[in-house]
């Protein structure tokens, strides 16, 4: 069974395997950037069909992250269901709660799920192991019949070490150290199909470290870098871009690795 990754935007992807489409970490359609309003309906629902399972994730509700009008995608899709973090529910809170004053538009409660960090969601056509992320919220593994599937959403080794102190690079390399352990003990071992994940230039030195120490300590068939997208100028974009696409850096005798590059680019494994 093949899948298909399509790249939307900074960490947005569409993955389409074993006749359900998952959706992660949307946040706006970049191809429509600057002729519609964010809230817009992407254009790759247009490709779905209404009776295709959908699965959306928030890994939290961080605005490059998260964009509330995903819920309204409950009237395209019969069988959808959203897989949110606790951070992202407390934050929307007004919208899930049962009755009160808001008049805006409110998901089907029995489509939304919370997840917190060790929280494991199962139907008929997938698993879902929610991880701790190093920022806030959740990384998801994803396991559709034999493809593992990992979201990292902000997990990563968040140090400027620029800036960071001795102490304070030790201490994130710990706490994230301690989330890959984790995801290990779940996977005993065994190989995750595709694993997206941050590479963000801004960090400065070593802005890859997080990257090749999740390499290297989990097994990796194909590794997709991604939140390089959030820069004040075009030249910068292109930079960060380039950046992540330094792959020999930080995974020279690693995995597969493919950058997406523009919106709506696709890879079939």
């Amino acid at each position: 069974m093949t899948t298909e990754l399509t790249y939307i935007w900074h960490d947005c992807f569409v993955v389409r395997t074993h006749g359900a489409v998952l959706i992660f970490d949307y946040w706006r359609d970049a191809s429509t950037a600057g002729a519609k309003p964010i809230d817009v309906s992407p254009r790759f629902l247009d490709g779905i069909d209404a009776s295709t399972p959908v699965y959306v994730f928030v890994s939290h509700h961080h605005k490059d992250h998260f964009n509330k009008a995903i819920f309204r995608w409950g009237e395209r899709f019969r069988d959808i269901h959203f897989i949110i973090s606790h951070d992202t529910a407390k934050f929307i809170r007004y919208m899930l709660r049962p009755g009160g004053t808001y008049a805006g538009y409110k998901p089907n409660p029995y489509t939304v799920t919370e997840m917190r960090p060790g929280g494991v969601y199962k139907d008929r056509l997938l698993r879902v192991d929610a991880f701790n992320s190093t920022d806030t919220g959740n990384s998801y593994l994803v396991t559709v019949g034999e493809r593992r599937l990992f979201h990292a959403g902000d997990l990563n080794v968040w140090v400027w070490k620029d800036e960071a102190t001795r102490a304070q690079a030790a201490a994130a390399m710990r706490d994230y150290l301690g989330i890959l352990d984790d995801i290990r003990r779940v996977t005993n071992g065994e190989p995750l199909d595709l694993v997206m994940f941050p590479v963000d230039s801004r960090l400065g030195r070593d802005y890859w470290e997080g990257a090749a120490v999740f390499m290297y300590r989990l097994a990796v068939r194909v590794f997709v870098p991604m939140h390089f997208c959030l820069a004040e100028t075009p030249e910068e974009a292109e930079q960060r871009l380039d950046d992540a696409c330094r792959f020999a850096d930080y995974a020279p005798e690693g995995p597969f690795c493919v950058a997406l590059q523009r919106p709506y680019s696709t890879l079939v494994f």
